[in-house]
């Protein structure tokens, strides 16, 4: 054979080899990419660009006037920092839940009267969600891969990271609540007090700065419980309410009323009137005399609302109905105009309706195990609150990180997924 023929010949076996070799390194970077998203660094990569995105939306947004809501939970927050109590100007109350007033006066304590600040470290706290939601995954039976990609929904949550740029409660309440419900997994799961405790610690704190969550503590017991996991129960069941009603008793020394709030009544009136719409929310506009004081005015709105119900009890069943359906939607229909209701923000919201569909899927798919009964209770709660008095999407975010996960669950067995059964 000629020396020609032979330098031919090995020119072809080259050619032939060069595709394979080209498909191998394909292949091997795919591989080290799925490797990458199935891993904890990928966590740590959420937590920080999900952390730094949220940080130049406050900073972009500094400028931007405060709600009403906000400068309740500024001049209140402000006065615990200086030691005068839960006081609106010159008097006591009650409207507003006490754990953001907290969380609020402690850091004007530290930092001074810095909204600001108080901001950022929503941001700063709303990091610890892909960590959590990764194990809530894999604690369904989600591949790494999977539930990697449940956290990611959760990071980048459109709603959660408007949130940080306000002095809501929805920060804190969403991410005490997503501890507390993986805590309560641990608990049952570990047999472990120590994490019982911090379980009822974590679900007060979400009770004590959104008082719809209040009772959680107390669902969460008897999810326990139905596991035969007592002892955790009890312990979950004691500290998770005593915030609550260590709010009610000091409610009824400063204000005579053993009430958690004194905006039950102004929301039932919102929801039940001759204007009401499942998505009215606080369009209707109401005029109460507030020199007669919110514990009186709670009363009265409360008793005129019932009224009302009295006589228009079909009326009133159809708004509950549609409203614990509107409580899925995630657009609303703001009254005030900034960036929550411009064209971005609506599309951002529209987009997680997919996410709520299939996190109720997910709901229903794992309906045997623990997690979800917990997620349920927390979801349960804002239904029930929703659909009495008004429907607003920003009720149900602080249970979204956990229905991120469920979805992918959901999507998961729907197209046929290896996903690891869940065994009680």
């Amino acid at each position: 054979m000629s020396k020609d023929t032979l330098l031919t010949e090995g020119a072809r076996e080259s050619a032939l080899r060069e595709p394979n070799r080209s498909a191998l390194s394909s292949h091997g970077l795919n591989s080290q990419g799925l490797n990458w998203l199935r891993s904890d660094r990928w966590l740590w990569l959420l937590a920080i660009a999900g952390t730094l995105l949220r940080l130049a939306l406050i900073f972009g947004t500094r400028h931007h006037d405060r709600f009403y809501d906000e400068l309740d939970y500024d001049n209140i927050g402000l006065a615990v920092s200086q030691g005068l109590g839960f006081k609106n100007f010159t008097y006591y109350t009650v409207y507003r839940a006490p754990g953001q007033l907290v969380f609020v006066g402690i850091i004007y304590a530290i930092f001074g009267h810095h909204p600001l600040i108080v901001e950022i470290a929503e941001a700063l706290l709303l990091a610890v969600l892909p960590f959590v939601c990764a194990r809530v995954g894999r604690a369904l039976g989600l591949s790494p891969l999977l539930a990697n990609l449940g956290a990611t929904l959760a990071a980048f949550h459109p709603a959660l990271t408007y949130a940080s740029t306000t002095l809501y409660p929805t920060a804190l309440t969403t991410v005490a609540l997503t501890v507390g419900v993986w805590f309560c997994w641990q608990a049952m799961q570990r047999d472990r007090m120590g994490l019982a405790i911090w379980a009822g610690i974590t679900l007060g704190i979400a009770g004590s700065a959104t008082t719809t969550f209040a009772p959680l503590a107390f669902l969460a017991a008897i999810v326990i419980a139905w596991k035969r996991r007592f002892k955790i129960a009890v312990l979950v069941l004691v500290v998770g309410m005593a915030p609550a009603l260590a709010w009610m008793i000091r409610n009824e020394i400063v204000l005579h009323d053993f009430a958690i709030a004194t905006n039950g009544g102004y929301n039932l009136q919102l929801g039940a009137n001759d204007e009401a719409t499942p998505r009215s929310g606080n369009w209707v506009e109401l005029t109460p005399d507030w020199t007669k004081g919110e514990v009186y005015l709670d009363r009265e709105e409360a008793k005129e609302a019932k009224a009302w119900i009295h006589a228009h009890r079909a009326r009133y069943a159809e708004l509950v109905v549609l409203r614990a359906i509107a409580v899925f939607d995630s657009a609303g229909k703001p009254k005030t105009e900034g960036l929550h209701s411009g064209r971005l923000a609506q599309i951002a919201a529209w987009s997680l309706l997919p996410v709520m569909i299939f996190g109720v899927i997910g709901l229903v798919v794992y309906r045997r195990h623990a997690l979800t009964w917990l997620t349920l209770a927390a979801l349960g709660l804002v239904i029930l609150s929703s659909a009495a008095t008004i429907a607003k999407p920003r009720f149900r975010f602080p249970c979204d990180p956990l229905l991120c996960v469920f979805a992918i669950g959901g999507v998961a067995r729907i197209t046929g997924m290896r996903v690891k059964p869940y065994t009680d």
